[in-house]
């Protein structure tokens, strides 16, 4: 398959197949007019990282992810410690949104709102206090 319909199979753009393809996460064949061939487990490949990218996995851990599928030899316990931490890390970042949720909701009821200039708000992003 040429990468354009590599990107219209899997909605990804060329852009980013040619990125998984500088990282070294799915490999092509130069045609001899130099358009990029993929096979079915480039394909597969880049559907894997397509869903895992979509569960916030990072490239890096997509790459973990990958040689431990194509491992026969592997322990699904190393897989479950790479989704853990993804999942202590989504957890984290979930805490840091409603925290800063409660800081904005706090400075939107300090600001009048009303047609002077005095906004907290505005003070708080310059470090006025």
């Amino acid at each position: 398959m040429k990468i354009s319909e590599i990107a219209k199979e899997t909605g990804l753009t060329v852009r980013a197949i040619r990125y998984y393809e500088e990282l070294n996460l799915i490999k092509s064949d130069r045609l001899k007019n130099n358009y990029r061939s993929y096979d079915k487990e480039a394909l597969f490949k880049i559907r894997f990282i397509f869903r895992a990218r979509k569960l916030g996995f990072s490239i890096e851990e997509c790459s973990s992810l990958i040689k431990l599928f194509n491992d026969k030899n592997r322990q699904s316990s190393e897989v479950i410690k790479i989704a853990e931490i993804k999942k202590n890390k989504l957890i984290d970042q979930i805490q840091e949104l409603k925290d800063l949720k409660r800081s904005l909701d706090w400075l939107i009821k300090k600001c009048p709102g009303d047609s002077k200039p005095d906004c907290p708000i505005l003070d708080e992003l310059a470090g006025k206090k």
